[in-house]
């Protein structure tokens, strides 16, 4: 590829103490260094799921797998990370594989999610084969279709190939759908929607909200990356009501936003509230103040 730099470039067998060694070596290099921090995790996490497929699929294939040993080759080219990776596999992965690829690659990332879901509620300590969660990852974390392929090589091997385009600075959306206790989580950077709306008393306060802070703390540094001048950021807080133990998240989510609004981001919040429930337009206040970003009051008329 034109005008690419090479972040890991390797052809040989994988195990344990080889994925270890590449991926130290990818953490150190210049090109991975130079990542910001939100892409560089991506591609960690998709090179560990490689790595990791390479060595349980490759290890039992025929000896002559040394003629055509597995490769693993990471580029970044065109404002792109380009992951590449090739082993040989037994003849008949070639159905059970193409077919995980097939749905992955033709649902989308709501569908994506229920089926991750639904698949690791199935998967026990000794099926142990992922029943396709890591391919899953993968496209969750690049944001793009896994390409792949199937070859018979000079060594009459099936040869199994992949491609994986992970964009820079992309930005993942978190949708979680609403439940009678836990509320509506849209936060979708390519819509311009971000809304958390609902009553907030999951059984789980901690997981729940976490994942919110988590991706929070990555749409930060993203916007440290991305964001063009101008475009202004809005998140509508819409609460019916939320507990004790909600209030602090939510608090710490609002913080985060103050944080970028500190630095320089043209980020608002909304907070929005029954006109009869004076009780919710006090608590807003009172987030506006801890976490010292001024909110936008909106007023909800209640027939």
């Amino acid at each position: 590829m034109a005008d690419s730099v090479k972040l890991l470039d390797y052809n040989g067998p994988v195990d344990q103490k080889v994925i270890d060694k590449l991926l130290k070596k990818l953490r150190k290099s210049d090109a991975y260094l130079s990542l910001d921090r939100t892409t560089a995790k991506r591609v960690y996490a998709i090179l560990v799921e490689c790595l990791e497929n390479i060595f349980k699929h490759s290890e039992k294939v025929l000896p002559e797998s040394k003629i055509c040993p597995p490769y693993i080759l990471v580029l970044k080219t065109m404002g792109k990370i380009v992951i590449k990776t090739g082993n040989p596999v037994n003849d008949d992965k070639e159905i059970s594989v193409s077919s995980k690829l097939d749905q992955i690659n033709n649902v989308d990332d709501q569908e994506l999610n229920h089926l991750y879901d639904d698949k690791i509620n199935r998967v026990t300590e000794k099926n142990g084969n992922g029943a396709g969660l890591g391919f899953m990852l993968m496209k969750f974390k690049s944001g793009n279709p896994i390409e792949y392929g199937f070859t018979r090589t000079k060594c009459k091997q099936l040869f199994f190939e992949i491609q994986i385009k992970v964009n820079k600075y992309i930005m993942r959306k978190l949708i979680i759908d609403p439940t009678v206790s836990s509320p509506r989580v849209i936060l979708d950077p390519d819509r311009k929607r971000f809304e958390i709306s609902g009553e907030s008393r999951p059984a789980d306060v901690a997981s729940f909200y976490e994942e919110i802070i988590s991706w929070m703390d990555d749409y930060s540094h993203h916007l440290g990356k991305s964001q063009e001048t101008g475009e202004p950021v809005t998140f509508n807080l819409d609460f019916e009501y939320f507990n004790s133990s909600s209030a602090k998240y939510i608090l710490d989510f609002c913080k985060q936003i103050g944080d970028a609004r500190s630095k320089g981001k043209d980020i608002h919040i909304k907070w929005h509230y029954d006109d009869d429930d004076m009780d919710m337009l006090e608590v807003g206040r009172e987030m506006s103040r801890m976490s010292k970003i001024p909110f936008q009051f909106i007023s909800k008329n209640v027939k």
